[in-house]
């Protein structure tokens, strides 16, 4: 958690030095929604699909077949995401015009259309890194080191911030600044890691063999997975589709200000805890004990309403000063600010259903149950959509920015309960099986019998007597 709020805080900078340089304005519209393709692509192929569904097999396999065995499996899921994903960047390079002209932001100019391709395709090579990263963090989990996975995410920043710092020398190379220095970031994110790697004993091989069982297992996991976070990352297309059309042109850098901010207790909440959370799931279903899993589910359910639900006011109370004493500087206005407000209060709202479906999402994944999930962001994107077109008719203009995180926020809390229904009830109808509660009925049992067998034998002895 601490390695996250440096992360954040250090986020909280670069948004500063991104906001004083280019505002609200065309070419930060542009950056915010040429990030959303690559960002999808990895997430659907990787990111955080990726490590679910690798850390329940490569810990089975390793408790199995041993480390040699588990690090074989690692090299082979390496290999078949690093050429995957190469692929799909080819095409994608082909692709961009179409999607950023006709999907992503067809209420933009042209020449903001053309400057989000632009971007676009530079940044399309950041799922490659993020990919191998991935793996890499998904082992480490395994092994229950958090630290530099974390800490990588902090390495981040220091690259973006790092491309603006050019900009700032430079103020001809604009926007491609900060967005050659992801590509630096992500590479940064990825090196740090690699010494904790080392100390585990990693060993890669160069194998390729698409019917090897642990394989097959985790591409079992990660294709519902996969399709979970592609519903959840077609909304966030939606989203930017829905926000180039609203007539106030600072609202795609506003939303992407706002999200920022509430990016940073959700960060703390969900994704730190939900990182901690998953590996001691995965014991625990895989050592049957259900009941214990139960317990540790309620806890975090509590945990997580105990901390978003202050979160959340303290956002929406202190959002607008908060944003006014960090962002409106240089080219970003009193204008800004406003707009950015009003998009932080809608995620504000969003912020306690966003928190608890993340961390529900791993009970399922520790039971080996992607398809769950699945479909629970399935009708998350249903509701997310209806809201949409709902509020867009409702809302005035002045209050159109607000459309998107309240829409966001219902989903999320319709898809946190469907989550929070299904894991109990699984949870319940498999307690029977749960092994300690067996050894406790089989103890139950024996003492029974034992009780049964002193009365017969007393009786015996009264029958003598």
């Amino acid at each position: 958690m601490l390695a996250l709020l440096a992360s954040r805080a250090l986020g909280v900078i670069r948004q500063v030095i991104f906001n004083a340089l280019f505002g609200t304005g065309i070419e930060a519209n542009a950056y915010v929604a040429a990030a959303r393709l690559p960002e999808t692509l990895f997430n659907l192929i990787a990111g955080g699909t990726l490590i679910h569904a690798l850390i329940p097999v490569f810990f089975s396999y390793e408790k199995k077949h041993g480390d040699v065995e588990a690090w074989r499996l690692a090299s082979l899921v390496f290999n078949l995401l690093f050429v995957a994903i190469t692929l799909i960047i080819i095409v994608g390079e082909f692709l961009t015009p179409v999607f950023v002209n006709q999907i992503l932001v067809p209420g933009f100019s042209p020449a903001g259309q053309a400057l989000t391709t632009s971007l676009t395709r530079i940044l399309l090579f950041e799922p490659l890194i993020l990919g191998v990263g991935s793996v890499v963090s998904a082992v480490l989990s395994s092994k229950r080191q958090f630290l530099l996975p974390a800490l990588s995410l902090a390495m981040y920043n220091f690259g973006v911030i790092g491309g603006l710092v050019v900009t700032l020398l430079i103020p001809r190379v604009g926007v491609y600044g900060p967005t050659v220095g992801v590509l630096v970031a992500v590479t940064l994110q990825l090196a740090v890691q690699i010494p904790a790697l080392v100390k585990q004993g990693a060993r890669y091989e160069f194998i390729w063999n698409l019917r090897h069982p642990g394989l097959l297992e985790v591409l079992r996991l990660l294709i519902p997975n996969a399709l979970a976070t592609g519903v959840a990352y077609v909304a966030t297309i939606v989203d930017t589709n829905f926000a180039s059309r609203i007539p106030d042109l600072a609202s795609v850098s506003a939303l992407q200000n706002a999200e920022m901010l509430q990016g940073l207790p959700a960060a703390l909440i969900s994704q730190a805890i939900a990182q901690s959370l998953l590996p001691h799931l995965t014991v625990q279903a895989a050592s049957g004990r259900y009941v214990r899993m139960r317990q540790t589910a309620l806890k975090v359910i509590g945990g997580a309403a105990l901390l978003t639900v202050p979160a959340a006011l303290v956002l929406a109370a202190l959002g607008k000063p908060l944003i006014h004493l960090l962002f409106q500087h240089g080219a970003f206005n009193q204008h800004s600010t406003d707009v950015t407000a009003l998009a932080l209060l809608g995620y504000a709202v969003a912020l306690p259903g966003m928190s608890l479906g993340s961390l529900l999402a791993g009970g399922f994944f520790a039971l080996k149950d992607s398809t769950t999930p699945f479909f629970a962001n399935t009708v998350g994107l249903i509701v997310h959509v209806g809201l949409l077109f709902l509020f867009f008719t409702m809302l005035p203009v002045t209050l159109m920015v607000m459309a998107i995180p309240l829409a966001l926020g219902g989903s999320t809390t319709v898809e946190s309960l469907l989550l929070v229904g299904l894991l109990l009830f699984r949870l319940r109808k498999r307690i029977p099986l749960d092994k300690g509660m067996l050894r406790l009925l089989r103890r139950r049992q024996y003492e029974q019998d034992r009780k049964l067998d002193e009365v017969a034998v007393g009786q015996g002895s009264e029958k003598e007597h």
